[in-house]
């Protein structure tokens, strides 16, 4: 199972962020592509950018397949976007969902590894 580092941000990046996915979100809302949304913001740190960028995909997949009921071919054309990039990043929020709900487990409950080294205590 692969693992995910997920960024905690600073109070800055935290800002940046909240920023370029309010301008990402009028675009969209505005009828714009997910391409033309990227461009309505400049974020000077590309690592951060990519970040946003991959999380706001993510926003709109799950806001719109999820609460929406909406198909993946709907979305995929309504952001004029690859229906490969789609389920790509479907399937990246999946593996993340999997891995943050067994690691939580693991906190709370302990290995399920028979292999693991017991505990008395």
């Amino acid at each position: 199972m692969p693992d995910f580092d997920f960024k905690e941000f600073t109070p800055e990046e935290d800002r940046i962020y909240t920023e370029a996915v309010t301008k990402y979100r009028e675009a969209i809302t505005a009828g714009k592509t997910l391409k033309q949304a990227y461009e309505s913001a400049t974020i000077a740190d590309n690592a951060l950018e990519k970040i946003i960028q991959a999380d706001f995909l993510k926003i709109m997949i799950a806001e719109r397949h999820f609460s929406q009921k909406q198909p993946l071919e709907t979305i995929a054309k309504d952001l004029a976007i690859s229906m490969d990039l789609v389920k790509d990043t479907f399937g990246r929020m999946l593996q993340e969902v999997g891995i943050s709900a067994a690691n939580q487990f693991g906190q709370e409950f302990g290995t399920l590894n028979p292999e693991a080294p017991k505990t008395n205590d």
